[in-house]
């Protein structure tokens, strides 16, 4: 929220009065109300499109509308915006299911003080999560531009996991005699140094997965496939490779000046502004630190750690004198804490403290030491004396951490809460609360997919795919939908992240599975010729049984295999790559087809199809978006829909939604198109594919 404290909030009430009583509660907490009021699902959904808002306030129950109809609504739209169910007096139990659907609170219509309270926990709930969703997408910005540097660095890199290599750059080949990635995939890292040499590398990679090593480097002879030797020192370093940790190797040439390098060391971790370390060393050791605390090896803590009126500063004394006093504090922190742990220079006006051996307590301790010499603190810049004080989040690491950002992202709840609380404090955010009410979430889901899967309370519905070089024969793609109490469809985005943590998900692939086989079945006997896309879910890659079912399915019901298609999205696909392989290759021993989904976004956009043979690709919603607009994803697309043909792969541009798109589609070498222009998602097979 702004400096201003704007809050545009969306209310749904029958009463303007009953609305207006609320509003002014939020005035009189010192909001600037821009406030956007429906009564109905078109209203809302108009206003929804084409309106950012922070909040939702909605009315139980109204003559034509509820509450539950209007977090359906968010949900279709894909739009994160908290709503907050207003009940009659002392009738807040009665909301229980609207929260069950995504409501974030409840609230009587006689709490107008309660009701502040929820506002301004969800109001920093939210900018959390757009922060978090910010930082993701610098993340994913930061690893493509990561590989970019890997793969031209002269420097020789590879990533190892569990002893083998799983990527490794031009360089490193060159380096050993190889002449393409896959010629060292899975092998084995002992192979790049002389057999001599290999207990010498056994003991280090031993010594370096329990933490028991400290220096990262070690000098080993390597062997080139021609079967020279050369001395070499490898730099090793924690590290991910497509969300799997592993192991950086680096191969530094060492004709280089040792006094260079060193320096060049120094500088890569330095923040220029405070001379702290910086973010991107922090990152690296903070990984380092969470790999061996998962093992049990270490405990500690991270501090996280915000300066209070950081903007106010640089209207008192402009950029430059508040740049002096961040510098000035950094000088602080140095003196007094920088002894205890790392500290760096995460971003703006924010330093980061990585305890190391350090329990709750001693972290409370040091959070509370550094709140008092902040506080202390006095700044002269340009003759005024400048004081802050700061907010602190601390949150432990431990063998039950085993993800950098849920630590980061919880360190930064504490200091925000701190922060909010009135700064000069430090907060300790325990995920356990949240964590609960998710579980619950999900178990209330469970039930529900259960109870669904028992009364057939699923249902199918089928969107054409269109071929455009005349291939005869429907083609549909089969999705799903949990039909509500009242009626309703509930999209697959509520119900199957429930599912697939409560592991459900390959039930439903059976359901789905067994009903469109069923009219498969149907429409052979009635000699029409139709084939189905059918997605899987992680849950019948890592089912043992799946296989052998769905071939007896088959068998019995005596359908032809070839008219059934079977999807995986590619990010599930790698993510469970030799179950992906097996499944696939099963499949199609069978005669059935196979394909990917979500197709491109991958940093090597054709990696996939190294390891899977499939008989499909579905193109990413993200490069069919604004094609017409768009050279950029024309190109993408086209690149895809190219290289599918060269490897006699059909290549599928869904999200068709205009007919410019289609145009274009039109000119390119995609096989099918599909989406709403054509036609919505239907209960019936009734798209006309001769016309």
């Amino acid at each position: 929220m702004s400096n201003e404290k704007l809050l545009r909030v969306l209310t749904i009430f029958d009463s303007s009065e009953e609305a207006e009583v609320l509003v002014n509660v939020l005035r009189k907490a010192g909001y600037i109300i821009r406030d956007i009021r429906v009564e109905d699902d078109e209203d809302m959904e108009t206003a929804i499109e084409e309106n950012p808002l922070d909040i939702i306030l909605a009315k139980q129950t109204l003559p034509i509308f509820n509450a539950s109809q209007a977090i359906k609504l968010i949900v279709t739209s894909g739009r994160d915006i908290p709503l907050i169910v207003i009940t009659p007096k002392n009738q807040e139990s009665s909301a229980i299911e609207v929260l069950n659907m995504g409501a974030r609170d409840a609230v009587a219509s006689d709490q107008g003080e309660r009701l502040k309270f929820v506002v301004q926990r969800e109001l920093a709930d939210l900018q959390n999560r757009r922060t978090l969703r910010r930082n993701e997408k610098l993340l994913h910005e930061t690893e493509k531009r990561t590989r970019n540097l890997i793969d031209s660095s002269r420097d020789a890199i590879a990533y190892v996991h569990d002893g083998a290599h799983i990527y490794a750059n031009n360089a490193y080949l060159k380096m050993f005699g190889y002449a393409d990635l896959e010629d060292i995939e899975g092998m084995p890292i002992l192979d790049m140094v002389a057999s001599d040499q290999h207990v010498k590398l056994k003991e280090f990679l031993r010594g370096y997965a329990k933490g028991q090593i400290t220096d990262d480097n070690l000098d080993v002879v390597g062997q080139h496939t021609e079967g020279k030797t050369f001395n070499i020192t490898m730099e090793f370093s924690n590290a991910s490779m497509e969300g799997e940790s592993c192991s950086q190797i680096i191969i530094r040439d060492q004709a280089q000046s040792k006094e260079l390098e060193k320096q060049l060391n120094v500088l890569s971790k330095q923040d220029l502004l405070t001379g702290l370390y910086n973010h991107t060393y922090f990152i690296e050791q903070a990984d380092k630190m969470i790999s061996r605390a998962v093992d049990g090896q270490v405990k500690g803590a991270l501090l996280y750690i915000m300066l209070d009126k950081y903007e106010d500063i640089k209207s008192n004394v402009g950029i430059s004198g508040r740049d002096l006093v961040l510098t000035d504090i950094a000088t602080l922190l140095k003196e007094k804490v920088s002894n205890l742990g790392l500290l760096a220079r995460f971003e703006g006006a924010v330093f980061t403290l990585l305890l190391n051996n350090a329990d709750q307590a001693q972290a409370e301790k040091v959070a509370g030491g550094i709140c008092k010499l902040v506080h202390n603190h006095i700044s002269e810049v340009n003759k005024k004396s400048i004081t802050t004080t700061s907010s602190i989040g601390v949150t432990s690491i431990n063998e039950t951490t085993s993800n950098l950002n849920d630590i980061l992202t919880r360190a930064e709840k504490g200091a925000l809460a701190a922060e909010k609380a009135g700064g000069d404090q430090f907060s300790i955010f325990n995920p356990a609360i949240e964590e609960l009410a998710e579980k619950e979430q999900f178990s209330v889901w469970a039930t529900k997919i259960k109870i669904a899967l028992k009364e057939n309370k699923f249902h199918l519905l089928y969107q054409p795919v269109v071929s455009l070089r005349g291939e005869t024969g429907a083609h549909y793609e089969v999705l799903v939908r949990l039909m509500d109490d009242d009626g309703s469809e509930i999209l697959p985005t509520e119900f199957l992240p429930a599912a697939e943590e409560m592991g459900l998900n390959n039930y439903i692939d059976r359901w789905i599975i067994a009903h469109v086989f069923m009219l498969l079945a149907e429409r052979m006997k009635q000699g029409t010729n139709t084939r189905f896309f059918i997605k899987l879910s992680s849950g019948s890659l890592t089912d043992l049984e799946f296989l052998p079912w769905i071939t007896e399915r088959i068998k019995s019901l005596r359908l032809d295999a070839d008219s059934l298609v079977f999807t995986l999205n590619e990010a599930t696909a790698l993510n469970y790559l030799k179950q992906a392989k097996v499944t696939l290759q099963g499949l199609r021993s069978i005669n059935c087809r196979v394909g990917l989904e979500n197709f491109g976004t991958e940093q090597n956009i054709f990696q996939s199809l190294k390891h899977l043979d499939v008989n499909y690709l579905k193109i990413d919603e993200s490069l069919a978006a604004n094609l017409k607009d768009s050279i950029e994803n024309q190109e993408s697309l086209k690149e895809i829909a190219d290289e599918a043909n060269e490897r006699g792969i059909m290549a599928i541009a869904a999200f068709v939604e205009d007919a410019n798109s289609m145009a274009l589609l039109w000119q390119s070498s995609v096989a099918f198109i599909q989406g709403h222009f054509l036609q919505q998602p239907d209960a019936e097979l009734k798209y006309d594919f001769d016309a």
